[in-house]
Order: C-alpha cells, then structure tokens, then sequence
C-alpha cells in the first residue's frame, strides 16, 4: 500500500545496487547480503510504493517506467552519501594525501623522489596511486591527481605543471640499423604508440600512421618507452618528462626536432576541497619535479606540423 511518508532509507541502497546491475544476484554479491535478503526488500519497497518497480522475466529483470523514475532519486541519494562519507574522511581521519599518477610519471618521477615530499610536508604521509583511468573524485577517496591533458576539466581546479613536446626515439641499436634521415623514412619502420588512438602519430605523419604504418599498441606509456628501448621500433616520447631516459642513453633522439603540443601535465583537485595548505604544497612539490628534469628538449628545433581538417588534434 502506498504510504505518506517516504520509505526507509536502507531500501534505497538496495534498491540502487539492483537497478544498476538488473541481477538481484550481483547486488547481493556487491552488498555482501544473500540474494533472497534483496530480492525480500525490493518487495517490500515495492509493497511501500504501491508500484513494481522491475518486470520479472525468465531470466532476467528490468525496470518498469516506476522503477526507472525512482531509480533516479535512488542513485541521487546514495551518491550524496557516498561523497559526504569521502569528504568526511578526507576531513575529519585522515593525515594522508591520497594521489593518482599516470603510471610512467608514478613510477619514474614521483616514487623516486617520495621522501622530499617531506620537505614540503613533514607531517602528512603521501599515498600514490598509479593507473590509467581518470579519478571520480566524487565517489573515490583520492585528494588529488596528475593528469595529462589540455587542462580542459571545468569541474575540477586545475594547474598546470609542465608543457609538452613530442620527438621520435628509439634505442642507439635500432637508430645504428635503421636508415631515418627524415621523417618521410618512418612510414617503413615499426612504430609503437601508448594507445590505439594514434592521434600523435597522425599529428606527425598523417592518416597513413593508422592505414600504412606497421603499429604496435601498448597498454601504457611506459610500456611504449620499454618497447622502444628494447629496439622494438620507433615511439613518440612527450617532452621533458622522458629526458631521463634519453640523457643516460636508454633511448636516442634520431632526428632533432620536437613538435609542440597544446597538452601538458597538470595537477588537478576538486573545487569542493578543504586541503588547501596540503595542495598548495603538493603542487610546489610536484612543480620541482617536473623543473628538475632538465633541458634536453630545449636543444632541439621546433617544427610546426600542419593539421587537415579530418586529422585528429
């Protein structure tokens, strides 16, 4: 039967858990609860409502226009609470500050340097996570994060710590056995990219990097750097952040030019944020990280490579 007052709010998060995955199964799984727990809340939510909120099938559900409505206020009400609890936490219990990292800037820049985050704040114990995907710090409990990017986030403070350049590397072996005298001789060498979109390829050599170059797709930039440094072939490495690798030898410079970018790394953090002090000194950080890496890139000569109109930026 229908009632006047709302139903209770335990139900919501059930109820939410099975409208996302339309499996009573998987929300029992996902809520650490036994199915026939679930299955006995929706129908008592159901009961409350005066409305089935799902249509039982043989062997599967899905939400009725009832279920879909509430389904909306459901998610509305458990996110609230889901980023009220993580912005408690990042409050109120903790002395962390809890960052993300693309895995080659996390491995190869942050964690070497760990310990002189202590130098710009000795009380706080700083937590680095490395990964590909981009933070939902609505619902994860991270502070902070390095992005790679044009800075184009509007729902975030973002700022930027250093400006990249691309330039063809590979190992001294591979530049010894291979005839590149010119850009034009890369369409017959092995080329190796981060992703499967080779937007950077094709910024340097046009559609035939996807059509007629020979690709080899990695799943991070590090592996790409690796793969290029093992003689594989020839990758696109963003500069400064890969003059380490260069300046001991693990990779080469066959041709001396770089090709500016309107993307970079930048620190970013949500606006809501009660860590100022605490960001403020994880950016200053982060910028004598990205200073310290030296000035090979400059060196170089800057070429401009003009984009058609169906070419990717």
């Amino acid at each position: 039967m229908s009632q006047h007052r709302a139903p209770p709010i335990q139900w919501l998060v059930v109820f939410d858990a099975v409208a996302s995955t339309l499996s009573f199964k998987k929300a029992a799984d996902q809520l650490h609860v036994s199915p026939p727990a679930v299955s006995q809340q929706i129908k008592s939510l159901e009961d409350w409502l005066g409305e089935p909120l799902f249509e039982r099938h043989a062997r599967r559900i899905s939400l009725t226009a009832a279920g879909s409505y509430y389904q909306d206020v459901s998610h509305k009400i458990v996110r609230a609470h889901k980023q009220g609890y993580q912005e408690f936490l990042r409050r109120f219990q903790s002395r962390s500050l809890h960052v993300s990292a693309p895995l080659y800037i996390a491995q190869e820049l942050m964690i070497p340097h760990y310990l002189t985050f202590k130098d710009y704040l000795p009380e706080t114990e700083l937590r680095i996570e490395a990964r590909s995907s981009y933070v939902d710090f609505d619902i994860e409990p991270l502070d902070a994060a390095i992005r790679f990017g044009n800075g184009d986030w509007p729902e975030l403070n973002c700022r930027p710590l250093c400006n990249i350049a691309l330039s063809p590397v590979c190992s001294p072996e591979y530049a010894r056995t291979h005839r590149l005298e010119s850009l034009t001789d890369l369409h017959a060498q092995q080329l190796i990219s981060p992703t499967a979109d080779l937007a950077q390829w094709r910024l340097l050599l046009g559609e035939s990097a996807s059509q007629e170059a020979d690709i080899l797709i990695c799943d991070s930039y590090l592996a790409a750097l690796k793969a290029a440094s093992e003689g594989l072939g020839v990758t696109l490495a963003l500069l400064p952040s890969t003059n380490a690798w260069i300046d001991d030898g693990r990779l080469v410079l066959p041709f001396d030019i770089k090709i500016p970018t309107v993307s970079g790394y930048w620190l970013v953090a949500p606006k809501r944020s009660q860590r100022g002090d605490s960001l403020e000194a994880l950016y200053q950080w982060a910028c004598s990280l990205f200073d310290d890496l030296g000035d090979v890139d400059q060196r170089l000569t800057e070429i401009s490579i003009p984009i058609s109109g169906d070419t990717d930026s």
